[in-house]
């Protein structure tokens, strides 16, 4: 059994803590959405001065939020900020005395106990960290295109309901998907093309609607399809680049810290691309409702902080594909979240009406399933696969060139019969052994012996 203490819920195995961080991930998210569709809506109508709104209070929230995680909840910063002072004093000391006294330091570091707030959210968070040139770049890159994201976004909760916009706005999933293939160089499998079918029909069922002229003009069109979709699927890239960069002592961001140099980034654009838009009455507007805004919108940019904290936070304890299974689970929640908003804010959020009312929720519904089970199948249908192999005799084995065949996880040295175990992921099973008989077979100092498919994995 796992060690609990060092778990945010203490009382909730591993497996299941993962499960409900990825579903709170993708509600949360649907949450942020309705007050933002509350607050265009209700208090300020011009979308470029609540963008440039929401960004000067959500640096605000997020900065004071996790100031609020820096919190120390035991002696041990103090006693890590004291260990430094006596390092200091070890280096003028022998080398017998400096290494017992490392030793001792190392010991007290078994037991993990929480020495921050945050941490409870985070385990991995240890403050406010100053990224290196290479995450600033990433982070740079990440946070232009989720500025564009961003700008687009707020231009288009004015214009749909929740409904509608939820499925369409996880049409990025196709787009990461076919730039997988491109990179890769590969024709798609069966389920990918079945899984993009279901996605695509989706989306079309879930924005059709007869009695409002209404959800997807051509416009909206260009703005889903053209600009959302695809910054954020560049977004993600980078996000990914920011997340696996290491500074120079081998350390990689918490999920707190990539969230919080992110947002400051898009914060940045999306001020700077919302800018050209504003006029005098815009400005106007900006400062009479400035004061009414704040609480909306400082408690949904507190929910998007806290959502992409717990979304990190399950990768980093589960599968990324079952992950984005969960959290998918969005699309399905804002139906009743766009039900219960229209009856308590009939004037805000505008429900469909009249004779083919019953139709529309229907194709709705039809399709907002379909984007869940599209995005369901394609995750789930990933494997990993064992292989153990054995490296010729006088032939010495670049392991470097080995991680960097596509889909490698992990490469391990192992005794036995076997010298090497290598871990590889992949979306289909016939697509993992692509990289086994094309790249493996060309590197002359492995003999592939064994390769399985792990068909089930137990964690602690």
């Amino acid at each position: 059994m796992g060690d609990r203490t060092t778990r945010p819920i203490s009382k909730i195995s591993r497996k299941y803590t993962f499960i409900i961080l990825a579903v709170l991930s993708g509600i949360v998210g649907s949450i942020w959405i309705a007050i933002d569709t509350y607050t265009s809506e209700a208090i300020i109508s011009n979308e470029y001065a609540f963008a440039i709104q929401s960004m000067i209070i959500g640096i605000i929230v997020s900065i004071l939020f996790v100031l609020i995680l820096w919190i120390p909840i035991s002696k041990k910063p103090f006693e890590q900020y004291l260990e430094k002072i006596r390092k200091k004093r070890i280096d003028s000391q022998d080398g017998d005395n400096a290494q017992l006294s490392l030793t001792k330091s190392e010991t007290k570091k078994t037991k993990r106990k929480y020495s921050f707030l945050g941490q409870w959210i985070d385990p991995q968070f240890n403050g406010i960290r100053i990224p290196s040139k290479k995450m600033f770049l990433w982070l740079g890159f990440s946070g232009l295109f989720s500025g564009i994201n961003t700008v687009v976004y707020f231009i288009l909760i004015k214009r749909m309901d929740i409904s509608v916009f939820l499925p369409i706005s996880q049409f990025v999933v196709v787009y990461l998907l076919i730039g997988d293939l491109i990179i890769e160089k590969s024709a798609p499998a069966a389920v990918e093309i079945q899984s993009i079918i279901m996605i695509v029909l989706g989306v079309i069922l879930a924005a059709i609607d007869f009695t409002n002229t209404g959800s997807l003009n051509w416009l909206n069109l260009i703005l889903v399809f053209l600009v959302l979709n695809v910054s954020a699927a560049i977004y993600v890239i980078f996000q990914k680049k920011a997340i696996s960069t290491k500074d120079q002592k081998g350390r990689t961001l918490d999920s707190t810290n990539v969230r919080l140099w992110t947002l400051l980034f898009m914060a940045v654009f999306t001020i700077i691309f919302s800018l050209p838009f504003m006029d005098g009455a815009g400005w106007l507007l900006f400062k009479q409702t400035f004061q009414k805004a704040l609480f909306p919108i400082a408690l949904s940019m507190l929910l998007v902080f806290i959502s992409r904290i717990f979304y990190v936070r399950a990768l980093s304890m589960g599968k990324m594909s079952i992950v984005n299974s969960l959290s998918s689970v969005s699309v399905i929640v804002g139906i009743p979240i766009t039900v219960i908003c229209s009856l308590i804010w009939p004037e805000y959020f505008l429900a469909v009406t009249g004779e083919l009312a019953w139709l529309i929720w229907m194709l709705r519904g039809i399709g907002v399933i379909l984007v869940f089970s599209g995005i369901v199948g394609l995750s789930l249908s990933e494997v990993k696969i064992m292989i153990l192999a054995k490296i010729k005799a006088g032939e010495v084995c670049d392991i470097a060139k080995i991680k960097g065949i596509s889909s490698v996880e992990k490469v391990s040295a192992i005794t036995g019969k076997y010298d090497l175990m290598i871990i590889l992921r992949s979306r289909t099973i016939g697509r993992g052994y692509q990289p086994i008989v094309d790249q493996m077979a060309s590197l002359p100092c492995l003999d592939v012996i064994v390769s399985s498919s792990i068909l089930k994995e137990w964690n602690a």
